[in-house]
């Protein structure tokens, strides 16, 4: 009787198993990668359609009031934003109960830097022993940095005008119409520029600034000297209403032309 002969192995060596478990893990990282660009995607886009339901509330409410202002974002409910879920970021990891610039922003290199946090403007619930009454109370949860509110302004880029105890609202529509030595040309210039109210920010949101970056300058020190980094972002709603993605030093806006050219 012939001996059996022994079935071939069909099992994986080591080395495949190895080389299956490696190629599983990049495609985990990269479909980690994906997934979590997507998520940071979808945030960023609901933020959008929230500032541009603020921006044409601005607007409608610029047109009743003669041309002013809103005094605070809640001022807009529910008026003129009925949904309280249009206030709050899905970037915010305090769900609109926080700061407003977040405390791990990075630190700008400005003449107003001290006031980093800008407590002052926060309109939610996190500061009801010192909320203002002329917020509306009934809007508890806000992520958005409204730059021109009826809060005192801590800082004034045009030092020579400054007087005390100006509201923001004050110092920012003087910056609009004025212009500060920051604008474009006026950086270089003894008589700075008006802004564009395209591009001079009215609601502005910090909670996106780790997700992203752009070409633009950090400072003053940099546009002075031309230099274009890559910065992290903000959104913002424009005094006109539109909507932009900028850098965290909005006046460090690249101007057409000014732009790398891609390789």
């Amino acid at each position: 009787m012939r001996p059996r002969r022994s079935e071939p192995h069909s099992g994986f060596t080591l080395l495949e198993m190895l080389a299956v478990i490696f190629i599983i893990a990049i495609l985990a990282t990269m479909m980690t990668s994906v997934v979590g660009a997507g998520r940071r995607q979808a945030r960023q886009t609901d933020c959008k359609s929230n500032l541009r339901q603020m921006g044409v509330a601005i607007l409608v409410y610029r047109g009743e009031h003669n041309g002013a202002n809103p005094p605070w974002l809640s001022s807009l409910y529910p008026d003129y934003l009925d949904d309280k879920r249009v206030f709050i970021c899905r970037s915010d990891k305090k769900n609109g109960v926080g700061v407003i610039r977040p405390a791990d922003l990075p630190s700008q290199v400005t003449e107003h830097d001290v006031y980093n946090l800008f407590p002052d403007v926060i309109d939610n619930k996190s500061r009801d022993n010192s909320r203002p009454t002329s917020q509306n109370t009934n809007v508890l949860a806000n992520s958005y940095f409204y730059e021109f509110s009826d809060a005192v302004c801590a800082w004034d880029p045009n030092k020579s005008k400054h007087v005390l105890d100006r509201k923001w609202w004050e110092v920012k529509e003087e910056q609009l119409r004025f212009g500060d030595p920051d604008n474009g040309g006026g950086v270089d210039s003894a008589i700075p520029a008006p802004y564009s109210q395209s591009k001079l920010p009215i609601v502005r949101c910090y909670h996106h600034h780790g997700e992203s970056r752009i070409p633009a300058y950090a400072n003053r020190a940099a546009k002075i000297g031309k230099t274009i980094t890559q910065e992290r972002i903000a959104i913002n709603v424009a005094y006109a209403g539109n909507i932009y993605v900028g850098p965290l030093w909005w006046e460090g806006m690249l101007e057409p032309g000014e732009a790398p050219i891609k390789p």
